[in-house]
């Protein structure tokens, strides 16, 4: 993808993600709804004011997506300063945050709500709003921020290109001897995407939405994903999550040509998680030291990981200690 597009896509995302959880929540609770909506609330966290269900959704659309084209349009613009990327990043996460959670507290609020109005416009509501939602909102705003500014850094990093590519030393081992590397490895993404999920999940489940079960499972996959440990020995390279040791990904010897380390940015591998690419896939944590696999398909695995040369070199050893015993049995 283009550093141009890869940055529209990072900007405009988290617009796109909120407007989408509105909708979803609205959607669900919709039989539940009173129209109007109770849509704004007092010091007291009484309502009052009031908007039409179908005017609601439209407000909606476009607060959430107008608010993501204008931050987009000062951002691509910023092709120098990291710094102001990272300003301008935070801040467009952080209002999507903010707006997301409002919206969404608001139609909870609303939920199983009797509201009405008589002849001359005075509304009567038992729709409440506390004050402390406000500090709840103001809190996601700061870890979308925080992930905005996280993301920023990462796509300048990926724009700049690859990082050299250094062709690992062979580790030195006697004839006979055995060595194990081994490396625990997490992605604090994962785990913000985890919570990020799972909470709504559970808060969707507490109002008797079955669509939060989906949320709750995706949440337990983040999670179960953001800590492994990476292993190479004899038998090849091995990625097991940190709470089992199975399920687990092994690549055997066997099937590796190559092993190499470069720094590479987590955008530029696809993305964090497993990723499918062309020509290979990835199990990215974050961005950083990488090891690289070159296979025997003439595909590409790479593992984010500290001190990756040392894993790239002693597979190197232990590869070529093996292709010599293969042809001799052949």
């Amino acid at each position: 993808m283009r550093p141009v597009r890869r940055r529209a896509v990072i900007v405009v995302l988290p617009f796109v993600l909120a407007w989408a959880v509105v909708v979803a929540t609205y959607a669900g609770l919709r039989d539940r709804l009173p129209d109007p909506l109770a849509t704004h609330f007092g010091a007291d966290g009484g309502a009052d004011g009031f908007t039409g269900t179908g005017a609601f959704l439209s407000v909606v659309t476009a607060v959430l997506l107008g608010s993501g084209l204008l931050t987009l349009v000062p951002t691509l613009r910023l092709t120098k300063g990291l710094g102001a990327q990272r300003f301008a990043v935070a801040l467009g996460y952080g209002m999507s945050g903010l707006l997301g959670y409002a919206f969404a507290s608001l139609l909870f609020a609303n939920a199983d709500a009797n509201a009405d109005a008589d002849a001359d416009a005075t509304r009567v509501s038992r729709v409440s709003l506390p004050l402390w939602h406000l500090g709840i909102a103001l809190a996601v705003a700061a870890v979308m921020g925080a992930l905005g500014v996280l993301l920023a850094s990462r796509d300048a990093a990926s724009a700049a290109g690859p990082g050299k590519r250094a062709a690992a030393p062979r580790l030195p081992l006697a004839e006979g001897e055995v060595a194990t590397w081994t490396r625990s490895v997490g992605s604090p993404v994962l785990v913000a995407v985890g919570a990020g999920t799972a909470l709504p999940g559970a808060v969707l489940v507490a109002v008797g939405s079955g669509a939060g079960a989906l949320l709750i499972f995706v949440g337990l996959v983040c999670a179960a994903l953001a800590r492994c440990r990476v292993t190479v020995d004899r038998r090849g390279l091995a990625v097991a999550s940190w709470f089992a040791p199975r399920p687990r990904m092994r690549i055997a010897l066997d099937r590796i040509e190559r092993a190499t380390s470069r720094e590479a940015a987590a955008l530029s591998l696809g993305g964090w998680g497993y990723r499918v690419r062309g020509g290979g896939s990835a199990l990215v944590f974050r961005s950083g030291d990488a090891l690289f696999l070159m296979l025997a398909t003439g595909r590409e695995f790479a593992v984010t990981v500290d001190d990756a040369a040392t894993a790239a070199a002693l597979l190197n050893t232990l590869i070529e200690r093996d292709r010599p015993a293969a042809g001799e049995r052949g």
